[in-house]
């Protein structure tokens, strides 16, 4: 897979598809086994691959930024069970730099984020009807009473207060329904508020089609325009996305031990 570029703090990959039992095979080598034995504990068969593909992308991709072999990334259960890497926080001089990473998987789409400060992912599909009481309990309203739910308008409410509450760690701790969420500026990142947890962080779409939407959540400072470098020379970006097949970067060369 391609390096990133050490320019852009945050970067966010999307991966279409799930491996075969050869491709599983090779992705189980960038896991620690009692990692692997975990993963193989889920009953569903596409569950275990969406988690192992999420896993093994997030591993290479903290891997380059460390200069380790993906198995040898150090990751922990955090606060409320969100994985982590064991050196995220304050470092000592010659240390590396923290890194925070998340993973959400759909189908067979599989998004995973890193950057220096914790951030969220998700990716969902979207649901063939909506109903007001689902409508109510994501978006803590009544649903418009002009025309019945929509469902592509429901997910991406959905999407982006998942977004943010893995971002801040609460996760499934509270309802999606208890943040609010401005109207998006002119580059697509909404405030959010409703809960103190949140006040620090802004969401955005990364897309929104008729099957699946997907969202993104960074530090607010992390949202701003930068300056720029010198006179004429354009802003440098805080994020960016890129979509890769599975079969593009399963067999990429992995850093060294």
């Amino acid at each position: 897979m391609p390096h990133p570029d050490p320019s852009v703090p945050y970067q966010v990959v999307l991966s279409r598809g799930l491996p075969d039992e050869a491709g599983a095979v090779r992705l189980r080598r960038d896991l620690p086994e009692a990692e692997w034995r975990r993963i193989a504990r889920l009953r569903q068969p596409d569950d275990r691959l969406r988690s192992l593909v999420g896993r093994a992308l997030a591993r290479r991709l903290l891997g380059q930024r460390l200069g380790r072999a993906p198995a040898q990334v150090s990751l922990i259960a955090g606060p409320r069970g969100k994985p982590m890497l064991m050196e995220a926080g304050p470092h000592a001089s010659g240390m590396p730099p923290a890194l925070h990473f998340n993973i959400a998987h759909s189908g067979d789409l599989v998004l995973v984020g890193i950057g220096p400060e914790p951030l969220g992912v998700d990716v969902e599909h979207c649901p063939d009807s909506v109903d007001a009481a689902l409508w109510r309990l994501i978006t803590g309203r009544p649903p418009p009473p002009e025309a019945p739910p929509d469902p592509r308008a429901l997910c991406t409410h959905w999407v982006r207060r998942e977004a943010v509450l893995k971002a801040c760690g609460l996760g499934l701790a509270a309802e999606p329904g208890t943040l609010r969420l401005a109207d998006a500026d002119a580059a697509g990142w909404s405030r959010v508020s409703g809960r103190p947890e949140v006040e620090h962080l802004r969401v955005r779409l990364l897309w929104a089609s008729p099957d699946h939407c997907a969202a993104l959540c960074l530090p607010d400072a992390a949202t701003r325009p930068p300056a720029c470098a010198s006179a004429g020379s354009p802003p440098s970006e805080s994020w960016s996305l890129r979509t890769q097949a599975l079969a593009d970067w399963i067999g990429a060369p992995r850093p060294a031990t």
